[in-house]
């Protein structure tokens, strides 16, 4: 399968589910349909991994995950060029329900804040994410997720 998940939160803690494709080529999101902004202001990323790389390598999220990228950019044309301007680790611990020991959790959702620093204030900005695998290999990137900083 070839299709991701990427779902946004709303101030207003509500869910947007959208179905994105997260794992054609690395231009801008393997032609899917454009992405109509939600309403109310986004303040977080939640999203399936994706389950193939780029290249269609299959990519089992549990053994084949290291981190993911997230970059932005004023338009949602997203190439191989861009530079990300964070990455988070696939995987974080949890303390296991019998509260003796910690288990791996897969991470799935990102505060938008944590790339204030890297924005201006009354800008529109598309976050898109690629996930890296553990070999290197990269998802390709999930369609661009539109951001206004107003």
């Amino acid at each position: 399968m070839n299709r991701s998940s990427l779902r946004l939160t709303v101030s207003a803690i509500t869910l947007i589910g959208i179905i994105f494709s997260g794992c054609g080529g690395g231009g801008g999101g393997g032609g899917s349909s454009a992405v109509s902004p939600p309403s109310g202001s986004v303040t977080a990323l939640e999203w399936d991994p994706p389950r193939v790389a780029a290249d269609g390598t299959p990519m089992d999220s549990r053994r084949d995950l290291d981190y993911y990228e997230f970059y932005l950019r004023t338009d949602q044309n997203f190439t191989e060029n861009d530079q990300p301007v964070a990455q988070v680790a696939a995987f974080y611990d949890v303390l296991s329900p019998n509260g003796k020991s910690f288990v791996r959790d897969l991470t799935k959702e990102f505060t938008l804040d944590n790339l204030l620093p890297f924005t201006e204030q009354g800008k529109r900005y598309y976050v898109s994410i690629r996930a890296v695998g553990v070999d290197g290999l990269k998802s390709g990137f999930m369609v661009p997720v539109p951001w206004d900083l107003s």
